[in-house]
């Protein structure tokens, strides 16, 4: 999935190149290392991106090894449970037995060996009609993501336990999550998942009616553009976790531990880089006088000085500058939508 818009990392990520199309966590672009990753688990020719008609031609310039008939034309953002129904229904024409994978293309997988073991693990489960998604091991009370309870063990595949899915908890307070920390119990919900794309198909049927019907209409309107986007534009914006996985019967995890973060802010990308002994990270050279905890990132080579500062994100591009504290990075979005308010069209 490559169609978000990466508004959390403004104003580097932008409209026209949102994060997925950024070096941002190393010397290849996001979207290039979720695809390096998955080989030699799946060859080239087994890997489709979903994305908007704006990002074809990036998509098809930052991986060359994908044919065009491999790029799936999202017509609107409907967030994940239009774009996942939208895959499957393009992947049953060519592929009808098979099991599928959804992979956001922004994340970082530190153990790919072990990404590798997790998924074959879930393309057996898949085939026993489960719905699979990978629960990452927390590692702290994060208050950012979404959690799964694991319940009764289902047993093991490729030699590791699988357990249903008992309950999704949404972002929970500082509190909830400490307690989830301490039961043991509960996975963070990494927004990856395996399942048949007969299975999903069915299970949208099931849980989301609406949505079911329209893809079977856009089934028939591949070549009519008019058409798919007065259906789409027709759909709930809902994730496919809301719309389908809270519901479902038969939903199993796969606890592990991949080296995992989904670089939701800037905040986050401090756990995927080195910092020195002030707690200071860098991708450029920078002057520190009694400054403390600070990420800094510049779009071009530049000296940034800090003195006295604690705690705050300076990210630099060469027509905007944020400064935020660094609690306060998942509400850099909330710039992005003053920005769309005062149709300051050129900053987005």
């Amino acid at each position: 999935m490559a169609g978000g818009q990466g508004t959390r990392f403004w104003p580097v990520s932008r409209q026209k190149r949102p994060k997925q199309f950024l070096q941002i966590a190393g010397s290849r672009t996001m979207l290039q290392e979720t695809a390096a990753r998955l080989q030699p688990f799946l060859s080239p020719q087994d890997i489709y991106v979903v994305c908007s008609d704006q990002y074809v031609e990036v998509v098809c310039s930052q991986l060359p090894e994908l044919g065009l008939e491999q790029i799936i034309v999202e017509p609107l953002a409907r967030s994940t449970a239009p774009c996942v129904g939208l895959a499957a229904t393009y992947l049953k024409r060519h592929y009808p037995d098979e099991v599928m994978a959804v992979l956001p293309s922004d994340h970082v997988i530190g153990q790919v060996d072990e990404f590798h073991q997790v998924l074959e693990a879930a393309q057996e489960l898949a085939g026993q009609d489960w719905l699979v998604t990978f629960g990452i091991q927390p590692s702290y009370p994060a208050t950012g993501y979404g959690y799964l309870h694991q319940g009764e063990k289902i047993g093991e595949f490729g030699s590791r336990p699988a357990y249903r899915v008992a309950r999704f908890t949404e972002k929970p307070d500082p509190k909830l999550a400490e307690q989830f920390l301490s039961e043991g119990n509960y996975c963070w919900n990494s927004g990856m998942f395996v399942w048949s794309i007969e299975g999903i198909l069915r299970e949208i049927d099931t849980c989301m009616p609406k949505l079911g019907q329209a893809l079977k209409e856009i089934d028939k309107s591949w070549e009519d553009g008019e058409r798919m986007l007065e259906l789409f534009t027709g759909l709930e914006s809902i994730s496919i976790d809301f719309g389908v996985m809270e519901k479902a019967e038969k939903v199993a995890v796969l606890p592990c531990d991949l080296g995992w973060s989904d670089v939701g802010s800037w905040k986050a990308l401090e756990d995927i880089r080195s910092r020195d002994s002030r707690g200071l990270s860098s991708n450029t050279s920078y002057v520190n006088i009694d400054g403390r905890d600070c990420l800094l990132y510049a779009a071009k080579e530049k000296v940034i000085a800090l003195v006295g500062v604690e705690n705050l994100l300076i990210i630099d591009t060469p027509d905007a500058l944020l400064v935020c504290d660094r609690e306060r990075a998942e509400d850099v979005k909330k710039v992005v939508d003053h920005l769309r308010k005062k149709n300051l069209k050129e900053y987005l």
